[in-house]
């Protein structure tokens, strides 16, 4: 297989959190293949998330089962992912799923209100921050918040740069 397919296969994968694939959330950054070895590079979006351990198995079963017997390196690219790096069609399937991507004001995934209220500091991480719409009673998160590349800073010196 050729890296272009194995970046295709790496990113059909799904985030083991939101139904949606390592491409549209903007995770994957590159795959490059040696005569022994698959190298996957992703870009978390933040550090401490409690699915990376199981997306790095997703991404061995799925280039176990595209490439068999292949080695398969994955390279974290600390601090890399950002809001933007989210694609179109991620930012439709996180919508659906009742998140929003941080960059502009808040508007509710549900009815698109734009009368809402910041419900708190921090929703299930601090990469995301609940929201309350005043039009429908919906609560939703954004995703990818400032307090996410706080943290990912924050995290990426402690580790020396690395």
């Amino acid at each position: 297989m050729t890296p272009d397919q194995l970046a295709d296969v790496v990113g059909a994968v799904t985030d083991p959190e939101i139904d949606v694939t390592l491409r549209q959330l903007g995770v994957l950054r590159s795959v490059s293949l040696t005569d022994d070895r698959i190298q996957v590079n992703l870009a978390p979006t933040r550090l401490g998330c409690p699915g990376l351990g199981e997306i790095a198995r997703r991404v061995r079963s799925a280039l176990a089962d595209a490439a068999p017997g292949q080695e398969v390196e994955i390279v974290w690219e600390r601090g890399a992912w950002q809001p933007a790096a989210v694609t179109p069609a991620g930012r439709d399937v996180l919508r659906m799923a009742g998140y929003r991507v941080a960059g502009a004001d808040p508007r509710c995934p549900y009815c698109g209100g734009e009368d809402v209220m910041r419900a708190g500091r921090f929703g299930g991480s601090v990469c995301k921050v609940p929201y309350d719409c005043r039009a429908c009673g919906s609560l939703f998160d954004v995703i990818g918040t400032a307090g996410c590349s706080a943290a990912l800073a924050t995290s990426h010196s402690r580790q020396g740069g690395s």
